[in-house]
């Protein structure tokens, strides 16, 4: 590859926010028809390079040069019309427009000046979806697809836009193997046609497959950038952390010997989701659920929390049987939930890390009449949360939003466990955080299940199943389909089970 070719090129790019600097002299550039990993822990200043080439947010300093030229990326419109799209980690999509609309918002086909072209927008939409193998309704609301599927419209968006450099943030973070390998083919396709792209992923593996250039952030400075066949993964976790991390899987998950049954479902049944599923949940067990999007473990687990209703089927808890109606009626059992959408759901970004945690026993932390908060006691319960999970903070007052990705996380979890939660749902728990914050969430996990916690985890990177789980459980088109423990699991089985190809018959 041309050494000189190319497209795109900041330099010495400088981002101020109020008491941290995000980007301090950062040089960064992409060539044509290059795939450029961008990695770093989270904090490193990798969101806030993208957002400055996304046109939404403006440099404090350095400069910006386009095919040579300088410009200034002075708005998101402004970054589109130079062909640029940018696929974030937090959706930028409408809840209450349909699949179509958002994909060609502000570009929808008219009839005349006036008026859409309904039956071409949905038409469109539904070419692109059909080049990305991906099986939703273009009509559908943005409101009724789960995470991995809003993901999967975010890529169809951007190239529906013909852009020349699409810059991809944890793209394949919610999307099964089958989707993974489906967007890896379309990213050579584009890399074939000259289009450029930025692939930002906490997964090493999917970077050096990818890509032709690694550049390595850390605090907010560039630390190197390396051709991608001339290092490796150990090198480039070094840079990227400042050390090796040799114990991803952290701490050690003591086999489960309880037989306690804490949760027992039984013909369990989700209109158009779930089909006649029975399963055991034992004290201080992680079980693992695997399937591919449209396999119904979104729905299944948000109903045993009492965010979707059950049209049939029976759950008992300690060997009593409840109906969860509502997330008040789950915590008050003991059921602890964490969203896989942490920015759209878990958090309370306008408010404190304090608060964050608090905000769940608020009631229990009140007293005349409920309007004024016993300090002391908020205060106990939030060290002692902090303490456990070694949330890293500045001070308590701290805006959520300012935290990295890993803390985030943990005071997402430590939310729950202020409650005393007997049963800990985490969907996706390790999502769109960097390899040494993963391993602290492991350790965190294998922790709490040792203490007698039990959890149920879902988890996009397979291995992650395999690793931490006692068993596993497989859904596939709603139905139960394979049930794998620790001693006969591995990646090709969840794969096969995953997918239709292994069931209860021969696994």
């Amino acid at each position: 590859m041309n050494e000189k070719n190319v497209f795109i090129e900041l330099k010495n790019i400088r981002k101020i926010f109020p008491g941290v600097v995000a980007l301090e002299n950062v040089d960064f550039d992409v060539r044509y028809g290059e795939v450029h990993a961008l990695v770093g822990e989270n904090g490193a200043g990798k969101s806030t390079l993208i957002k400055i080439l996304g046109g939404a947010y403006q440099p404090d300093g350095g400069e910006i040069f386009i095919e040579g030229e300088k410009i200034s990326i002075s708005s998101t419109s402004m970054a589109q019309h130079l062909k640029m799209a940018v696929i974030y980690q937090e959706f930028n999509l409408i809840p209450d427009l349909s699949v179509a609309e958002n994909i060609f918002i502000g570009r929808e086909p008219k009839i005349g000046k006036s008026f859409i072209n309904w039956n071409k927008l949905n038409n469109d939409a539904a070419e692109i979806l059909k080049k990305l193998d991906i099986d939703i309704n273009p009509r559908k609301f943005i409101s009724d697809l789960s995470v991995a599927e809003k993901q999967m419209v975010e890529i169809a968006k951007s190239l529906s836009m013909d852009a020349r450099l699409i810059i991809m943030d944890e793209p394949t973070a919610t999307l099964t193997e089958k989707e993974v390998v489906k967007l890896f083919s379309i990213i050579e396709e584009l890399r074939k046609k000259g289009v450029s792209i930025v692939y930002i992923s906490h997964r090493l593996d999917e970077a050096f497959r990818l890509s032709d250039r690694i550049t390595v952030l850390r605090d907010g400075k560039r630390i190197e950038t390396k051709k991608t066949s001339e290092t490796n993964q150990d090198e480039i976790i070094s840079l990227m952390v400042g050390k090796i991390v040799n114990d991803y899987f952290a701490g050690k998950k003591e086999k489960t010997t309880d037989r306690d049954i804490v949760i027992e479902v039984k013909n369990y049944n989700i209109a158009d989701y779930i089909h006649n599923v029975n399963f055991k949940l034992y004290k201080g067990e992680i079980l693992g659920f695997a399937g591919v999007l449209g396999s119904g473990i979104h729905h299944l687990l948000r109903s045993l929390y009492g965010a979707a209703q059950k049209t049939e089927g029976e759950v008992f808890f300690e060997g009593k049987p409840v109906d969860i109606k509502n997330a008040s009626e789950a915590i008050k059992l003991g059921i602890g939930y964490v969203t896989e959408d942490r920015k759209g759901e878990g958090l309370l970004n306008d408010m404190s890390v304090l608060q964050n945690i608090s905000i769940i026993i608020i009631k229990f932390l009140t007293f005349f009449k409920g309007i004024f908060i016993r300090q002391k006691k908020e205060l106990d319960v939030f060290n002692k949360i902090a303490k456990e999970l070694d949330i890293k903070y500045a001070n308590i007052n701290q805006r959520i939003i300012y935290l990295s990705g890993g803390n985030q996380q943990k005071v997402v979890m430590g939310r729950t466990l202020v409650s005393n939660c007997k049963v800990l749902i985490l969907l996706e728990p390790t999502r769109g955080i960097d390899v040494g914050a993963k391993a602290e969430i492991h350790k965190i996990m294998v922790e709490l299940a040792n203490r007698g916690i039990s959890i149920i985890m879902t988890s996009s990177e397979l291995l992650e199943l395999v690793n931490l789980t006692d068993r596993c459980l497989v859904l596939y088109k709603g139905k139960l389909v394979a049930e794998f423990n620790r001693e006969n699991m591995n990646e090709e089985k969840l794969v096969a089970a995953e997918i239709g190809k292994l069931s209860y018959a021969n696994n």
